[in-house]
């Protein structure tokens, strides 16, 4: 049962883990046993530890539940004595990671350190114990900085340990590694130290077998380490290349045989940077010829034996590039160089009809090609190939593999346009040669016939049709899509017998079709979006046959945001299956607006889905793909168990020597927890709350650290994030509005602003302090140990003008400018209403900009009348950034988009209201704020309420409607012009799946926005 002690913590835990309990329930419980004397150091580690949890975001220092945690875990753990208690400790490293304070857990231990050296009695000036105390729990915390202290007194302290000595080198180098750009040049001289350190042990290496000193290099990894720390600190390339080349630190030594060609090709780099070509075409030619490398004088014990042979690097194709890059460098300073002769021979041989070569071996001959072209000295030489010459015979050869366009169009691309259209009628005299229909070919060379028809047909569109430079040519689509259709009725009959999650080779064709018919719809932005929707059930269709295409699913999403039903695309990218850090980079395609796009989940998503796709449901994929708050919550996921996960990882790469894993480890966790996603994410969850009702948690990561590193980290980052993605399908035009950063850091001081109300005024006024400062002269971080002076706070509304007036104001639309104004005015009314000269005289005179700038927004939002909503076009505006695609027609999405954010700024008033009725702060001001006043703005929200519902309720009748005559419009591809695309409709696809994928996206959108009449204001 434990002592009473124990029984009555548990108590505490239990009721801050309980589903109807929380943190200040648990607080309550610490309080009063305070108050019948209860002492103890675990106790007020406790209390720190439940503060710390306490919604607070927002709240002025000296009122914030985060301020005292801090106080008290400052007090408690920089004391003298300090606590010794493992269970008191371990609360107090816990309490600083929720605060966002990980720098303190290193000056923790390193106060415990020096507190128990000091201790009266003990005879040694070090203790072993206590420094990898310190030093496992910088670890934990990611404060390299104590490490590196920790690590350096522990390799001073015990010389003989050679651990002490590595971890002492590592912490120096991480220390670098993860440190920012800009922060470099104040911590290079730990990588110079690291250098140095690891040279020295690296000078102690023995010839022979013997171990050598205790100090020395003695294993694979720390070789590697070696190498690592001399390449990051770009030491020498000529240093370099003589540790590579040594007997005791080279590719070929006794420690570098595990990774002889790693080294070998680190080597061939180095001597290329040295422009020694002549040493990486002897190199390079060996390896190709026999798959080994001379080794020089191996016989001793020093190196090995015999050279190592590897059938892998005889072909591979980093060895291919730089033996025809050293080659072509010779070769231009002497075309008569035998060894330039004799790479051109080898690179001819490979390109003659009848002889098979491997894939590298042609990709080599068509660098060399492309290499030799810009010297005039080598194009007249018979043993040169011409680039034309070289992509055709590529082509012949390759043509019937899946990888032949992507390995040929970047050497396509390097030619002009007339040597492009004769290269494209020399494929199609070449496929053309090959009857595809003719029942007398095998099915290995029907196959191979296929893939060259689908290679020529991709060269064909993007050399002909998708050129990015210019808008797409819709002269000649009819022909392309019917020789595409024509080409996928024969690929049917090499198909047959493949599991849906096999790619199949017509997969490649419909994606083609999809591809022109999305030129067709870019070509005619003013015309009804029949293109994309002919696209989206061919799509479909696809992915009944090969479902996991991720290219086709990729592409789905994209169509279906176009046309404005983002439900269906929340489906397909939970088909994806994006799991973890893949949402930390995929998330611009659906994630960072989902406040505007989907707050509401449709209820009969779950009919939508394909069950096979569900096995990851609770953990990576949400119960209900078109819940954007539990996509949301799935995502946050990623960071907090990174948080906890990272620092172990990194801890046992120490502890198992395993140092070459350790650089790529702290530079993930550097990535991650400076993610911008994760900033957007949070953001968007509180936005979704907030549409719902729902009360606003703190999330899955410490408020405090959060937005503080999201506002300082992200202010010098020009980054910005494709909605739809830079790569991809092109369609040359850009679908999709670019989120920066700009936009990030504004709703994060949105949401400081307003979270700074709410507290305000939920705040007895017995807590009320007083004298309250002005949050212009309050700090905005915390105290440095030391008498450090605190940085000057910028109110948040200052800050959030700065950026709506900058450079970054062309990332907002016009009405969300229209509400980042209102907010900055209720920020100053905030500031204002806690000066210290106590006069309400300032606020009166915000108020009424309250009032004029809602009205201004109101004003332009016109409610739907009976058959007229064309007067909606008058508030287009500026919305550059807006529209999820870019044509000329977005009235609906645009009022969707402004009902929305009408729809919270009503909420933000609101809230704007209780401020002024409720915070002890405005109540303390002379002469008090009317309640008339408060009264008139409240009566502007209800005024405007009911039509802005009505609005969106509108919307989203009209918004996607499929009907009978859109069904037989698809069938027919009436308005498209493609008679073979209705005929494919219509016989292989078939009126009932186009009923049904039509049905799909008008439920998707439709039944999302029905779901507005449900929310309530306040």
């Amino acid at each position: 049962m434990g002592t009473p002690f124990e029984r009555r913590n548990q108590q505490v835990w239990d009721t801050l883990n309980a589903p109807g309990g929380g943190a200040k329930q648990a607080l309550q419980l610490i309080t009063r046993r305070l108050k019948k004397g209860e002492k103890g150091d675990h106790l007020t580690a406790m209390r720190a530890f439940i503060l710390a949890q306490m919604p607070s975001a927002g709240l002025n220092p000296q009122t914030s539940p985060l301020t005292e945690a801090l106080t008290l875990c400052n007090a408690l753990a920089f004391r003298n004595p300090p606590p010794k208690e493992s269970e008191t400790i371990h609360l107090l490293e816990m309490t600083y990671i929720y605060l966002g304070k990980k720098a303190e857990i290193g000056k923790l231990h390193e106060h415990l350190y020096k507190a128990r050296i000091a201790t009266p009695g003990r005879t040694k000036p070090i203790d072993e114990a206590g420094l990898k105390e310190w030093y496992n729990g910088c670890l934990k915390a990611c404060d390299w900085t104590g490490m590196q202290r920790a690590a350096m007194a522990l390799q001073r302290g015990f010389p003989n340990n050679r651990a002490y000595y590595f971890w002492a080198i590592t912490a120096c180098f991480i220390l670098v590694v993860a440190c920012d750009d800009d922060q470099r040049s104040s911590v290079g001289l730990f990588g110079t130290l690291a250098s140095r350190m690891i040279s020295k042990a690296a000078s102690e290496i023995p010839e022979g077998k013997e171990l050598g000193p205790i100090r020395s290099i003695r294993t694979a990894a720390e070789l590697q380490l070696f190498y690592d720390i001399l390449s990051f600190t770009k030491t020498e390339d000529a240093e370099l290349a003589k540790h590579l080349e040594s007997k005791t630190t080279g590719f070929s030594s006794r420690l570098g045989s595990d990774s002889f060609w790693e080294f070998w090709w680190m080597l061939v780099e180095t001597k290329l940077r040295l422009q020694e070509f002549k040493d990486v075409n002897d190199h390079c030619h060996s390896v190709l010829s026999t798959g080994s490398v001379t080794v020089k004088d191996g016989t001793d014990g020093t190196g090995l034996e015999q050279p190592k042979v590897s059938r892998v690097w005889k072909d591979d194709w980093k060895v291919w590039a730089a033996y025809v890059a050293s080659a072509v460098k010779i070769g231009a300073e002497d075309p008569e160089d035998p060894l330039f002769n004799r790479a051109a021979m080898l690179l001819v041989d490979e390109l003659k009809d009848g002889e098979r070569s491997s894939r590298n071996a042609l990709l080599a001959a068509l660098e060399f090609a492309s290499l030799c072209r810009p010297h005039s000295n080598l194009n007249c030489k018979e043993d040169v190939s011409a680039l034309p010459t070289a992509c055709l015979t590529f082509f012949r050869k390759q043509g019937g593999t899946s990888s032949c366009y992507d390995d040929l169009r970047p050497y396509v691309n390097q030619l002009n346009a007339d040597e492009q259209k004769e290269l494209l009628g020399n494929m199609v005299g070449h496929c053309k040669s090959k009857d595809i229909t003719s029942s007398e070919l095998s099915t290995k060379d029907l196959t191979n016939a296929v893939r060259e028809r689908v290679t020529l047909l991709k060269f064909r569109f993007w050399i002909e049709i998708d050129d990015q430079e210019r808008l797409p040519v819709t002269e000649g689509l009819n022909d392309f899509v019917r020789e595409c259709l024509a080409v996928y009725d024969v690929s049917l009959k090499v198909d047959i017998g493949l599991l849906v999650t096999d790619m199949r080779i017509g997969d490649e064709l419909l994606l083609l079709v999809a591809k022109a018919l999305m030129c067709k719809y870019a070509a005619c932005r003013m015309q009804d979006p029949l293109p994309v929707k002919v696209a989206i059930i061919i799509l479909e269709h696809l992915l009944t046959k090969s479902k996991h295409n991720f290219t086709a699913l990729l592409l789905l999403v994209r169509l279906y945001s176009i046309i404005g039903a983002p439900s269906c695309a929340t489906i397909e990218y939970q088909r994806l299956s994006i799991k973890q850090i893949q949402n930390d980079s995929l998330s611009h395609h659906v994630l960072t607006r989902l406040s505007t796009l989907l707050p509401f989940s449709v209820s009969s998503a779950a009919k939508l889905l394909h069950p096979t796709d569900m096995a990851d449901v609770g953990m990576h994929v949400p119960h209900n793909p078109t819940d954007s708050l539990e996509m949301y919550e799935i995502s946050l996921r990623l960071y907090k168990n990174a948080n906890r996960t990272n620092p172990e990882m990194i801890s046992l790469a120490f502890k198992n020597s395993a140092y070459g894993q350790i650089k790529d480890m702290v530079l993930f966790e550097k990535k991650v927890s400076s993610s911008i996603s994760a900033c957007q994410f949070e953001i968007e969850r509180r936005r979704v709350q907030r549409f719902r009702g729902v009360a606003v948690t703190e999330g899955s990561t410490s408020a405090g650290a959060l937005w503080d590193r999201a506002l300082e980290a992200t202010t010098s980052d020009n980054r910005t994030f494709d909605l739809f993605g830079e790569d991809g399908w092109h369609t040359g035009c850009d679908m999709g509005p670019r989120v920066g950063i700009q936009w990030v850091q504004a709703f994060l001081l949105t949401e400081n602003i307003v979270a700074t109300l709410v507290a305000q005024s939920q705040a007895p006024a017995a807590d009320a302090p007083k004298g309250i400062s002005s949050p212009a002269s309050s700090s905005s971080g915390s105290k440095a140990n030391g008498g450090i002076a605190e940085k000057e706070h910028v109110p948040h509304s200052q800050r959030l003008r700065r950026i709506i007036d900058g450079e970054g104001a062309n990332g907002f639309t016009k009405v969300e400018r229209q509400v980042l104004d209102i907010i900055c005015v209720m920020g100053d009314i905030q500031v204002e209403s806690e000066a210290g000269s106590k006069s309400s005289g300032k606020v009166k005179l915000l108020l009424p900009e309250i009032s004029s700038k809602f009205q201004a927004l109101r004003g332009s939002f016109q409610p739907p009348s009976k058959g007229n909503l064309d007067g909606a076009s008058s508030v287009v505006g500026e919305m550059s950034q807006l529209s999820l695609e870019e044509s000329q027609d977005r009235t609906q999405w645009y009022n969707l988009h402004q009902a929305y954010m009408i729809l919270e700024v009503c909420k933000y008033i609101l809230i704007l209201c209780e401020y002024l009725e409720k915070s002890p702060a405005v109540k303390a001001l002379k002469p008090q704020i009317p309640k008339s006043q408060i009264t008139d703005i409240r009566n502007l929200i209800g005024s405007s309420w009911k039509s802005v519902v009505q609005m969106a309720k509108e919307l989203a009748k009209d918004a996607v409607l499929v009907t009978d005559t859109d069904i037989d419009a698809v069938l027919s591809c009436k308005g498209l012009g493609m008679a073979s695309v209705a005929e494919f409709v219509k016989g292989v696809i078939g009126r009932g799946k186009v009923e049904s994928y039509m049905d799909k996206i008008a439920r998707g959108r439709s039944s999302t926005w029905a779901a507005v009449g449900g929310v309530k204001v306040g």
